[in-house]
């Protein structure tokens, strides 16, 4: 795929820098787009390689650009760091993307699937509730000392305790 036009992405939340490239190198356009007009351009321009950093957005962006019929990149972005030159600007961080999407020895990160980010998601959103069940509980134990109650670790103690005051 790198005899094609490189379509890349310095993703954000609202405005975008797209630089595109030619097989050569040579830079077509590197400018700045809203999220519509990101659309407009996926879905209207030649089969490219779409290629991005790894941040919030890359799956949606990623899943989007290939619906249109993009071969997709996405790069880790402390891979993308070392073909940046000068300031650390969206359209230096866009073109960098450019380069580094050509490189045969970059690797893109692994997509998932919407079924593996609902997962994902979920296993997050549990992880946290353990961490804050237990929070929550050490912070009961630590006013409920003060008042005289000590009470052991874990929770079947607790509970047991609970109870009973």
């Amino acid at each position: 795929m790198l005899n094609c036009n490189v379509i890349a992405i310095d993703l954000a939340k609202n405005l975008f820098q797209v630089c595109k490239t030619q097989s050569n190198g040579k830079v077509i356009y590197n400018k700045t787009i809203s999220r519509a007009k990101l659309k407009e351009l996926l879905i209207k321009e030649q089969q490219s390689l779409v290629a991005m950093e790894s941040c919030g957005g890359t799956h949606y962006w990623a899943q989007f650009a290939k619906q249109a019929g993009h071969q997709i990149k996405a790069i880790n972005a402390r891979q993308v760091k070392a073909f940046r030159q000068g300031q650390k600007t969206d359209a230096n961080d866009a073109l960098a993307i450019s380069v580094a999407a050509r490189q045969p020895h970059i690797k893109g990160s692994r997509l998932l699937s919407v079924q593996e980010q609902c997962l994902q998601g979920i296993e997050c959103m549990r992880d946290l509730l353990v961490k804050q069940k237990v929070s929550l509980g050490n912070q009961l134990r630590a006013l409920l000392l003060e008042f005289g109650y000590p009470i052991a670790q874990g929770d079947t103690k607790f509970h047991f305790l609970i109870k009973c005051i």
